[in-house]
């Protein structure tokens, strides 16, 4: 009796600790999603000569410091691809909206690259 109670406690152990780890990889995703799309409103600030663009450089600046201070090294590779493809995308985000001819379109990329931007905000506490 006494070998399966072990067995389970260890059981429980090991699904806590994946628990953890998916946690942990998910952060990293989120801090380089987070980063990416903050690079792309800077570049496009600087692009658009928006006065924002040393705020958002700033912020992007945090998020880069944060996914440095998770972001496991074997993982460097794969969370820098991540991180490029937010920025792509939200830069395409960004060019729809402000240079796209279909209006309905352009008004969902702009609702879109916000809510991104906005969720990402709050993760800094700046609501």
């Amino acid at each position: 009796m006494s070998s399966l109670r072990t067995l389970i406690a260890s059981a429980l152990i090991m699904i806590g600790l994946s628990g953890t780890a998916r946690a942990y990889d998910d952060l990293v995703l989120v801090f380089a999603g987070c980063t990416g799309r903050m690079s792309a409103e800077m570049e496009f600030a600087w692009l658009m000569s928006d006065a924002r663009s040393d705020a958002l450089q700033d912020q992007r600046q945090r998020f880069v410091t944060l996914l440095d201070a998770v972001m496991p090294a074997e993982r460097a590779r794969e969370t820098l691809n991540h991180r490029i493809e937010a920025k792509l995308a939200h830069s395409a985000m960004l060019t729809t909206a402000h240079f796209g001819a279909d209006e309905r379109l352009a008004r969902l990329a702009k609702q879109r690259a916000e809510v991104g931007v906005q969720t990402c905000r709050t993760l800094l506490l700046e609501g």
